[in-house]
Parts: structure tokens; C-alpha cells; sequence
């Protein structure tokens, strides 16, 4: 019983000690800029995270090797922080936290290093090859491309422009609204959100489970090749349907029937108006069903 009761403080103050080298071993620096300035990230491998504050600085932490330098230039309105290696050799990795003014418009570009932005009120424009991205938005603009990484989008209900294509990646969207255009080929794709305006969805080889209300005059075009279609419409529905599948059935909550477009071969097609049509949804898939209700 003795034993444990020094092993205890003993471990802790291995814990923090080692904690302490740990954050001895980061470089930080800071430089003053315009708060509504442009942040370009940099990073080929490791861990990138963004975090908004209210302060008018843009302030970097970062782990490098022996190898690695930092470049961190701020010219005006624009400020580049830059993990730079000797080529890309494998364990050159560099986990990058960058500190940006809230009202910035950021940019990140990373090979094999995931993504993390927190507290960004401005544009995104976010891009990786292999590595998953997560990040919340307000009412500016999105961008995310990646090849094999997965993407989760968090909102605030407010409305902006999201524009997402991923390779072999799943996508996820909360509580965003607007206009909205997803595509990926091999991955599926999730919405949930506010007052659609406009989207467009395309997948090769990837489900879509959709969620949203149709402003006045949306319009939504969703295209897919092997894979089914989820619709749910929320609050009172007035659009204009056409629905038009050639390998796959149809179900529609609305009421009417879908129907055979040809008679010895497969596909079926169905449509219809609901309430004063102001809005227009067209689908079409290839092998792959589709349901629409409303929720």
C-alpha cells in the first residue's frame, strides 16, 4: 500500500514534466495583422488545426525537425505560414496551430495532414490529398476538395455558398443553408441543414441521405450512377418534380406513381407538382433507388 501511494505523485510529475518538454519543444511566434485579412496555411504532412480569436494577431505553434523551417510573412493583408521541408521525405511530419483574427478569410493546403478549423467567420478554402477535414462556417463562402479524406462541415444556421468534392471521402453537412453543391465518387454524402436556395449533388458510387426546406425558387439537381437517394423535405413543399431513375424504384410520398419509360427494358420515371410549383427538384440515378417524402 505504500508503494502505490508514492507511485501515484511520481507519475504525475513524470506527466508533467513531460508536458512541459513537450511544449518546450514548440516554436511560437506572432505578428500583427489586419483583421480581415487573408491567412494562406501550408503544410505537406502532420496536423494542421485553425482557431478564430478577438485578438488582431496571427499567432503560430509548431513542432518542427531538424530539417523543417517555418516561414511566416505578413505583407499588407496577406500572411503566409509555411512548413518547408527538403522534399518530401517520409517522417517529415509537422503538427501546425495557427491562431487567426475571427473575421479572416483562410486557405489551407496540405498533402497527408488533417485539418481542423475552429472559430473562422471568413472565407475557407480548404484542400487536402489524403487527409480528413473538419471545419464550422457562418455565412461566408467554402470550398473543400480532397482526394481520400472525409470532410465534416458544421454551421450555425446561417445562410452562404458550400462547395465540397471528395474522391473516396464521405461527406457530412450540419446546419448549414443556401447554396450547396457535393460530389464525390466513392463516398457518401449526408445533409442536413436549413433553407435550401440552390444545390447540386453528383456521386459515382456513393448513398445520399438529404435533409433540408426548399426556399421559393430552389432549385436541386441531384445525379448518380450507383447509388440510392434519400430525400426528406422539410416544411410545406412547393416545387416541381421530376424523378427518373433507369435502374431502380421509386418512392414517392407525395402520391403519384412512378411509371415505365420503356416497354421491354428497364427504367421508370415520375412527374408532378406539389403545392404551387415554385421550386424545381430534378433526380436521376442509374442503378439506384430513390425516395423523396417530406418529413
Amino acid at each position: 500500500m505504500r508503494c502505490v501511494r508514492y507511485v501515484a505523485p511520481l507519475l504525475g510529475i513524470g506527466l508533467a514534466l513531460l508536458s512541459t518538454a513537450s511544449n518546450a519543444d514548440m516554436e511560437r511566434k506572432s505578428l500583427g495583422v489586419d483583421p480581415h485579412g487573408q491567412v494562406d496555411i501550408v503544410n505537406v504532412s502532420g496536423r494542421v488545426q485553425v482557431r478564430g480569436w478577438n485578438k488582431s494577431e496571427v499567432e503560430v505553434s509548431v513542432d518542427l525537425n531538424p530539417s523543417q523551417r517555418l516561414e511566416f510573412i505578413n505583407d499588407d493583408r496577406h500572411t503566409l505560414v509555411r512548413v518547408a521541408s527538403p522534399g518530401r521525405k517520409s517522417g517529415q511530419a509537422a503538427d501546425l496551430i495557427v491562431q487567426v483574427p475571427e473575421g479572416s478569410s483562410v486557405s489551407v493546403n496540405t498533402v497527408s495532414a488533417d485539418q481542423e478549423i475552429k472559430g473562422v467567420r471568413g472565407s475557407q478554402r480548404l484542400q487536402s490529398v489524403s487527409g480528413t477535414i473538419e471545419t464550422t462556417v457562418w455565412a461566408d463562402d467554402l470550398q473543400v476538395k480532397t482526394i481520400s479524406g472525409d470532410v465534416r462541415v458544421d454551421g450555425h444556421g446561417s445562410s452562404s455558398e458550400a462547395d465540397i468534392d471528395t474522391v473516396s471521402g464521405s461527406v457530412v453537412l450540419r446546419d448549414i443553408a443556401g447554396a450547396v453543391e457535393v460530389g464525390s465518387v466513392s463516398g457518401d454524402i449526408q445533409v442536413r441543414m436549413g433553407e435550401l436556395t440552390r444545390g447540386r449533388i453528383h456521386t459515382t458510387n456513393g448513398t445520399v441521405d438529404w435533409r433540408s426546406s426548399l426556399a421559393r425558387d430552389a432549385r436541386l439537381e441531384a445525379q448518380a450512377i450507383n447509388g440510392d437517394l434519400k430525400f426528406r423535405l422539410q416544411k410545406k413543399v412547393d416545387a416541381e418534380f421530376d424523378i427518373e431513375t433507369f435502374n431502380g424504384e421509386i418512392d414517392n410520398c407525395f402520391g403519384p406513381k412512378s411509371k415505365r419509360t420503356r416497354e421491354h427494358a428497364p427504367g421508370r420515371a415520375v412527374r408532378f407538382v406539389q403545392g404551387k410549383g415554385g421550386a424545381r427538384v430534378d433526380i436521376k440515378t442509374m442503378n439506384g433507388g430513390v425516395e423523396i417524402c417530406d418529413d
